[in-house]
């Protein structure tokens, strides 16, 4: 399966990566992780150059070499081979461990899997809430058991929400809605929905006392808008207010899902839930994490996972699927995503034969 390889994946929450060797399978790739003497994280293909033991077995020196467990050839955290304990201590030339560019922003640490002379980290899109005061996070991260294109498809389409959540998150008035979208010049896609006049869903409940904003009525607005960057991150806007008056009046939650392909029929699910109300209430944080798992486990997953077993390795596009109206977000996210990762191969292609051609000619 071809991946977009030039953009940036979440590899981990910040917090999950120490000075103590980390693994994480991105891309199909075993990449190994820690943070250096001066705190930065070092990522390298887990992988040694020698006799390919993984380096996650190792150890790290003083914050400054990774060491590998088999041969005992250490490494700097450029990735160069600095020592060989074997007899003379001679490095054979060109020893070294693939290295990824890593950044990191808003509590998350990014890699660039593609081209490292291309990794930009203005390329990362805007998450300010999620590195502020004024919104508190509840967040997490679950394991997918199918392909994240799929679990992309499940966080822009409205229409499952009536089936697999029907107790939870759905709202009769936003089914009934129509998503509009749009798209932004930096290439996100917005698929947004708005019920109008109408029961807010269950969950929102919790949320709407916890806020002290009174009773509910049969009354409310609902919206749900969310927002796709390249290759698999998605913001989403969802609140509810008083029929007719402003969302500023109600109460919104910024959440981002964050996906990243482990496989081709697994993913890693970086997710956080924010709020700009009840920041200290613990009752509430304990309430969103165990709604996530019977919304995203229990719900969700199991769905998205008997899709992956139906669909095998077959293409998404050559069973010619029905759309439905709320597919209007996910098709555009895919018809996009298609595109980049066909014009990034292009260019891919066309460099190769170049360098053939001038070796050749040389």
């Amino acid at each position: 399966m071809a991946y977009l390889r030039n953009t940036w994946y979440v590899a981990g929450w910040s917090d999950e990566i120490t000075e103590k060797l980390f693994s994480r399978t991105i891309l199909n790739e075993k990449v190994v992780f820690f943070r250096d003497a001066q705190g930065q994280i070092v990522a390298a293909r887990n992988l040694c150059p020698h006799r390919f033991a993984p380096l996650d077995r190792g150890r790290v020196i003083d914050g400054t070499l990774l060491e590998c467990a088999y041969h005992g050839l250490r490494f700097n955290t450029q990735g160069k081979c600095v020592f060989n304990p074997d007899g003379e201590g001679r490095v054979p030339a060109g020893t070294k461990l693939t290295m990824f560019p890593v950044v990191e922003r808003w509590k998350a640490a990014w890699i660039w899997m593609g081209d490292p002379s291309k990794a930009d980290a203005s390329l990362i899109p805007d998450y300010p809430f999620l590195d502020t005061p004024e919104w508190h996070p509840v967040r997490g991260l679950l394991k997918v058991r199918a392909n994240y294109r799929y679990v992309t498809d499940n966080l822009l389409d409205i229409a499952h929400v009536r089936m697999v959540h029907p107790t939870s998150i759905y709202c009769e008035m936003l089914s009934k809605g129509k998503t509009e979208v749009t798209r932004e010049p930096g290439g996100a896609i917005w698929a947004n929905r708005l019920g109008v006049n109408g029961a807010p869903p269950p969950l929102f409940a919790v949320m709407w006392s916890a806020a002290g904003l009174g009773e509910l009525t049969e009354h409310m607005d609902h919206w749900a808008d969310a927002r796709w960057n390249a290759p698999s991150l998605i913001l989403n806007h969802v609140g509810i207010t008083m029929h007719g008056q402003p969302r500023e009046a109600g109460l919104e939650a910024k959440n981002t899902h964050f996906l990243t392909p482990e496989t081709e029929t697994t993913t890693h699910y970086f997710w956080t839930n924010c709020r700009a109300f009840a920041r200290d209430d613990l009752n509430l944080d304990a309430a969103i994490l165990s709604g996530t798992e019977q919304l995203f486990v229990h719900e969700d997953e199991v769905m998205l996972n008997a899709v992956q077993e139906a669909m095998g390795d077959r293409e998404f596009w050559s069973l010619k699927p029905a759309l439905l109206q709320a597919d209007v977000g996910p098709v555009a996210a895919r018809r996009a995503l298609d595109k980049m990762i066909a014009e990034e191969q292009r260019e891919a292609s066309t460099s190769t034969q170049a360098s053939t051609t001038e070796a050749v000619s040389s």
